[in-house]
């Protein structure tokens, strides 16, 4: 039989530097916790929202420990105080990012690179090459576009925006999976309508990934 529903995890970090916010935050908390597609088949499953509850600390330390236990599958780690003991399949994760340029754009990060992470961390610690991923390929790639108006790059910013893609896309690597992990980077600009906005262009995100994964809609369960 088809599936019944699919469950997309999305994470956010919280401040950082010269901020005292981080849209990225805004946005995940912003989510629904369920879309029905707004495909024109009305049978499409529903996709469900992990949202982690927690703004994301730039710390090294604390990213590197937080990342396994985000694929882990355990209902816990996004819901807090859950006695649940089955194990979630994660379809897709979003991870959201606030980038500090001036620019407007959104942008779908393609790529990730292991080191070399020389910015300070909010507790001053810096992280040397190949520290990230013991034995990890120096650059790992996205390699699935989904279907979405969305400028793409190849440059998060060797900081934690793109050291947890690396780290969530060497996960998947290891397991043989890919084109499951998408890093999102938002604007900084701080107004209503630019978080809405995010909401938006987030699940139209979601429901691309969804879509583009193998057998979409009708795989066998």
């Amino acid at each position: 039989m088809k599936r019944k529903s699919y469950t997309v995890a999305v994470t956010g970090f919280g401040p950082y530097r010269e901020y005292t916010y981080n849209n990225a935050s805004l946005i995940r908390s912003g989510l629904p916790s369920i879309i029905i597609t707004s495909s024109n088949n009305p049978q499409n499953p529903p996709i469900h929202i992990l949202k982690y509850p927690h703004d994301i600390n730039c710390i090294y330390s604390e990213l590197l420990s937080l990342t396994p236990q985000l694929w882990n599958g355990q209902r816990s780690v996004y819901e807090p105080g859950s006695k649940s003991t089955k194990h979630v399949e994660l379809d897709v994760m979003i991870h959201i990012g606030m980038h500090p340029d001036d620019s407007e754009e959104w942008f779908l990060e393609k790529r990730a690179r292991r080191g070399k992470y020389e910015f300070a961390g909010d507790d001053g610690r810096c992280l040397g090459k190949g520290e990230a991923v013991k034995g990890g390929k120096e650059v790992l790639s996205q390699d699935k576009d989904p279907d979405i108006k969305i400028t793409t790059s190849n440059d998060a910013g060797l900081y934690f925006c793109e050291l947890i893609s690396y780290l969530s896309l060497s996960i998947l690597s290891e397991r043989h999976e890919f084109g499951r992990v998408i890093f999102l980077h938002v604007p900084k600009t701080r107004t209503d309508e630019s978080v809405q906005k995010g909401i938006k262009v987030t699940k139209a995100l979601i429901e691309a990934c969804v879509e583009s994964l193998p057998g979409s809609y009708d795989t066998v369960v």
